[in-house]
């Protein structure tokens, strides 16, 4: 807490607190880590996409997201191969005559590395070690964009059991 009471907001998540040094014992050891995608999405692409697995030597939990773009004229979507769930979706194309939904502007999910501002997630969510993710980019702007998204968060690791 900050000296009025208020909580302390981090713009760099390098320097918040892992949630085991908040007081919260989860049987977990953490390492910072953060996943850099990079691709350069052709101009007036249509849903472009993106893999990615999560490495094999630990689950990741994803705390914050950032991006950089060349223009803001960029969609995405995100899809959990192993299952098809939809990470962002709309109702709006299920109803007949509906355009094709190709996903939110980059800025609307990301934090962008311009602002220097990482986006925190209210929760931090957990990705599987080898779980496969696909981001789909959709451009509007006409000409090749060029984007990095970092996942950050934490690499966890089981703490080992001390003694009986």
């Amino acid at each position: 807490m900050s000296a009025n009471g208020m909580g302390v907001i981090y713009g760099d998540p390098a320097q918040m607190p892992s949630p085991s040094a908040q007081g919260a014992d989860d049987q977990f050891e953490r390492q910072f880590f953060n996943y850099v995608l990079d691709i350069a999405v052709v101009g007036n692409a249509v849903q472009s996409p993106l893999g990615f697995q999560v490495l094999s030597d630990a689950d990741f939990e994803l705390w914050w997201l950032i991006a950089s773009r060349t223009s803001n004229l960029l969609k995405l979507l995100w899809k959990e191969a192993a299952t098809g769930r939809d990470f962002i979706s709309t109702t709006a194309s299920v109803v007949a005559g509906a355009t094709t939904f190709n996903g939110i502007n980059i800025d609307n999910f990301a934090g962008t590395a311009l602002a220097t501002a990482a986006f925190p997630l209210a929760v931090p969510y957990i990705l599987p070690a080898n779980r496969s993710y696909t981001f789909l980019f959709t451009d509007t702007s006409g000409a090749t964009n060029t984007v990095q998204l970092v996942l950050s968060g934490f690499k966890l690791w089981p703490r080992p059991k001390v003694g009986s």
